[in-house]
């Protein structure tokens, strides 16, 4: 489909639903449906919910209508709020008033659940008095992974349904239940087991028949007569997370133990007292920014009217574990994968590698033996390069260099048809490599990162004159693969290694004024880095780094974790000690005369954060990305950047420019190619911006 086409199409839906209504009232006897139309997820925009009141307010009067049903056309029932409109508070009618109005209705209201029905939808599955739920449907509270408590009763309405235990686990989590899981505790009336909307006209009918009337669950008490129990799940999980970083499981905790203390409508006022502080908060900031970021850096810029060709056939050249979880990342979406190889020994043993693979998910439960016999089936192995003759898309997934990976690509085009694109994930190189390619304009840059299989990003890089067909090929096939990609201009080091090794190179800097390893790693962990930088490039080898004190480790012969010293001397116990490092380094500055620096620990986060963040600047003022998110969504999938900092240039946003910027300054004159800060900071505190304003551009 054309750009332009896409375009029309999308107007044409807005001018649709503006034209038609976002609740459609429907009758079945004296049932009365209400159908949320606004698919595929039926968002509880300001309009729905004013909709949606207005059709309770009528069906409710009618008096030929003696049950009500509300379900959604679409996939799903309701998945809650438009992403970009979250608000501490939403406008009138408010979700709180407009679940007291379905919960206070005088005839009794079904909710039918299938697909997704989460954050605000729960809410009103909540307040509806029964609940017909598909066994494939998914319900669920993921507003924790935004840093927010749930809004519309949730936190007081689950808990009496089910008791703390369950509540605290379905909201801390945010993981969803299924339809099965959901009637086990208790969530739901009825399982449908094909269509849930009949199934719950049904219901609705068999209520009506036996002369019940509405149940609101307000007042419902099964999960709270256990006072004690509820206590005491209580107390356990304010102590699992007791050092948590982020507010919201605290306030989540206290408005569960609120359900049981107070009145419903005293318990409501604490839940959103509790929203409102949680949505203020720099961490639920950062976790809604990473949220609406991998969104945005998914969009495919520079490729209208482009017309891509769907990635049937993975043409994949290279062995080893690297080149396999690709592999295995492509046969999990029913791509079939042709691997080209030089050895047919090695070609069986990878093959055995795959194999392997599957039977364990078989045997874990995650695939049907059925499944893994047609993924393996769709694995072809091959020594011969016109075995990729057929493929949509080759991917150059060897160890080489620039020049063999260049000779390599070049031999395979001769093999391959025009329409198929070519592609390295190499994050380098890619001028040379264009340069011997006969149809350089179809081949671009799929940086995968290890392990393939997982990491959910890939740099897209595409150079000068790629055609935009090849260009939207690609894109589509990495978000076919269940991944985001994030497209730039092709530059050596792409995103993430530039951006990281911006840190690094800090790190390098810290170490000469007198940091230890041991404190620059604790530091960084607990800013929210899984790892330290020093125990990062220690596990990837000190040889494989640029920086001066590096290399002089390696001279040394202390090149890492697999010879047993680098930064630190891991020892059999299993511990590790930097008191080694730090005696070389400390008479490194002596004989240089450096002094060594009092350094706090914002003086250390501060350096390498705002390293990489001017890394970013830069990368932005040369135009190799389009948006600050590019360059925090892959810090973040890639390099495990803390998602409730909200990657390097959140955290510089949320810190404030113009003390960035100051920042900066005072850090150039130690390392001016690090820290001068690039001209895009000037420009942007002048004019009272920020990169999150650059993102909306």
């Amino acid at each position: 489909m054309s750009g332009a086409k896409a375009a029309e199409l999308i107007r044409d839906r807005a001018q649709d639903e503006a034209r038609s209504p976002a609740v459609i009232i429907e009758r079945h006897e004296d049932i009365a449906l209400l159908r949320l139309s606004r698919p595929p997820v039926n968002l509880l925009t300001q309009e729905m919910r004013q909709a949606l009141w207005d059709a309770i307010a009528q069906v409710e009067a009618d008096t030929e209508v003696n049950a009500i049903v509300l379900l959604g056309s679409g996939a799903s029932f309701c998945t809650g709020f438009a992403p970009d409109s979250l608000v501490a508070q939403d406008a009138a009618p408010s979700l709180n008033a407009l679940c007291d109005r379905i919960s206070s209705c005088q005839k009794p209201v079904i909710a039918s659940l299938h697909g997704a029905t989460i954050e605000g939808g729960l809410a009103l599955a909540l307040a509806a008095h029964y609940r017909v739920m598909g066994r494939a449907a998914r319900l669920g509270a993921p507003e924790i992974s935004l840093g927010l408590v749930p809004t519309g009763g949730v936190t007081q309405l689950l808990p009496r349904l089910v008791g703390a235990g369950p509540a605290l686990e379905l909201l801390l989590s945010g993981r969803p239940v299924s339809g099965p899981q959901a009637a086990k505790l208790g969530l739901v009336d009825e399982l449908a087991q094909k269509r849930t909307g009949e199934a719950a006209v049904a219901y609705a009918k068999r209520l009506v028949a036996s002369g019940q009337g509405p149940r609101p669950t307000r007042d419902r008490t099964e999960g709270l007569r256990d006072g004690a129990s509820y206590f005491k799940e209580i107390v356990a999980r304010r102590e699992k997370i007791r050092e948590a970083r982020l507010l919201a499981p605290a306030r989540i905790i206290d408005c569960v133990e609120a359900a049981l203390m107070l009145p419903y409508e005293a318990g409501l006022r604490r839940e959103m007292v509790a929203r409102e502080e949680c949505f203020e908060t720099e961490e639920s900031k950062a976790l809604r920014h990473a949220f609406f970021s991998e969104r945005r850096a998914a969009r495919l810029i520079g490729a209208e009217g482009a017309v891509p060709r769907e990635v049937k056939t993975l043409g994949l050249v290279g062995t080893g574990t690297f080149a396999l979880g690709i592999a295995i990342a492509a046969l999990d979406h029913e791509i079939e994968v042709r691997l080209l190889g030089n050895s047919a020994d090695q070609l069986v043993h990878d093959e055995q590698r795959i194999n392997s693979v599957y039977t364990r998910a078989v045997q874990q439960g995650q695939l049907t033996s059925e499944q893994r016999d047609a993924r393996l089936k769709a694995l072809i192995a091959t020594t011969q390069l016109n075995g990729l003759a057929e493929a949509d898309l080759v991917l150059d997934a060897t160890a080489g260099s620039i020049e063999a990976r260049t000779r390599l690509l070049a031999r395979i085009e001769e093999f391959l048809p025009d329409t198929t694109v070519l592609a390295t994930v190499a994050d380098r190189g890619f001028a040379r490599i264009a340069q011997e390619l006969a149809h350089p304009e179809r081949f671009v840059g799929l940086h995968f990162f290890a392990p393939a299989q997982a990491v959910r990003v890939v740099e897209l890089a595409c150079g000068q004159g790629v055609d935009a067909n090849a260009l939207a090929t690609a894109h589509g096939f990495v978000r076919g693969i269940g991944k985001v990609p994030v497209t730039l201009r092709a530059r050596d080091g792409l995103i993430a290694n530039v951006v990281q090794e911006a840190g690094w190179s800090a790190v390098d800097v810290l170490l000469l004024m007198g940091a230890r390893p041991a404190r620059i790693d604790e530091v960084m962990r607990s800013y929210g880095f899984p790892a330290g930088p020093c125990e990062v490039m220690d596990a990837l080898g000190l040889n494989h780094m640029s920086g001066a004190v590096a290399q002089f480790l390696v001279g040394e012969g202390r090149k890492g974790k697999a010879v047993g010293s680098g930064f630190y001397d891991y020892l059999e116990s299993g511990e590790r000690d930097d008191s080694q490092t730090e005696a070389i380094l400390a008479d490194l500055r002596r004989q240089g005369g450096v002094p060594d620096l009092r350094l706090t620990d914002r003086d250390i986060f501060e350096r390498i954060v705002l390293a990489e963040a001017n890394a970013g600047a830069r990368l932005l003022q040369a135009g190799t990305v389009e948006h600050p998110d590019d360059i925090d969504v892959v810090m973040m999938l890639a390099k495990g950047y803390p998602r409730y900092r909200g990657g390097p240039m959140q955290a510089a946003d949320l810190m404030g420019l113009l003390h960035a910027e100051m920042r900066l300054k005072e850090f150039a004159d130690q390392a001016p190619d690090i820290w001068e800060p690039a001209t895009i900071w000037r420009e942007l505190v002048k004019n009272g911006d920020n990169f999150e304003k650059l993102n909306l551009i």
